[in-house]
């Protein structure tokens, strides 16, 4: 992801954990990351590939594109505030890929 919430320039982490939740990790100007905040509950049980894109919309805002286990890609347009729209689908057929970066 571009940045965080504020756009402070430090490079930000989204993680799904087992409970189908997805978190956002803040960079900080250490090269850690800041405690965990979360973004979506019961976000996506079918999901098996999540990626933070940066700015695909072109919009400013830093995007996520995530995988289902049928190979539908969708994108979720960064807010701006550290979270993000609803999905959008933009492809199918990705089932056969090991990852997508």
């Amino acid at each position: 992801m571009k940045s965080g919430p504020a756009f402070d320039g430090h490079g930000d982490l989204p993680a799904e954990d087992r409970s189908n939740e997805l978190w956002r990790y803040n960079g900080a100007a250490s090269g850690q990351f800041k405690e965990r905040v979360l973004v979506f509950k019961d976000w996506g049980a079918s999901y098996n590939t999540v990626v933070g894109v940066g700015d695909i919309t072109g919009d400013g805002k830093a995007d996520i594109v995530e995988r289902d286990s049928a190979g539908k890609l969708f994108r979720n347009n960064g807010d701006g505030k550290g979270s993000f729209s609803s999905r959008t689908e933009i492809a199918t057929g990705w089932q056969g890929y090991k990852g997508i970066f």
